[in-house]
């Protein structure tokens, strides 16, 4: 029983050091770390003005490179795995709007990648 909840533990290290390369690095715009967080063959989606938008993680990291640099609150609000699958709810919370993000994740060679993302942008004011 104590080998399974070492396990359990080091899961959920090796996960959360994954969101967090996520969580710290989007808020001031490091794109290695934010890169670091997802599988290269990740798709980030979103519904602008109604419509399905979808990137491959270049783009999406070409896009976050040109946004204002803006003070953001960013949390881990749950995940789980089964596996070497996961998911993960988190938010980044600006002056103005928040970001709502889920992500599923895998396990590969040891690491934890995230390899889809679906966000919804909240209106605050």
């Amino acid at each position: 029983m104590e080998a399974n909840k070492v396990g359990v533990e080091e899961e959920k290290h090796l996960i959360q050091l994954t969101l967090n390369d996520y969580l710290e690095g989007r808020p001031i715009k490091d794109i290695e770390r934010l890169r670091n967080a997802f599988h290269p063959d990740a798709y980030i989606r979103t519904i602008i003005e109604g419509k399905l938008v979808q990137w491959a993680l270049p783009k999406y990291l070409d896009l976050v490179a040109q946004v204002a640099l803006e003070e953001c609150q960013s949390e881990l609000i749950s995940y789980t795995w089964d596996g070497n699958t996961g998911s993960a709810h988190v938010q980044l919370t600006f002056a103005t709007f928040r970001y709502i993000d889920r992500f599923n994740l895998v396990k590969l060679n040891g690491k934890w990648l995230i390899v889809d993302k679906i966000s919804y942008r909240q209106e605050l004011l």
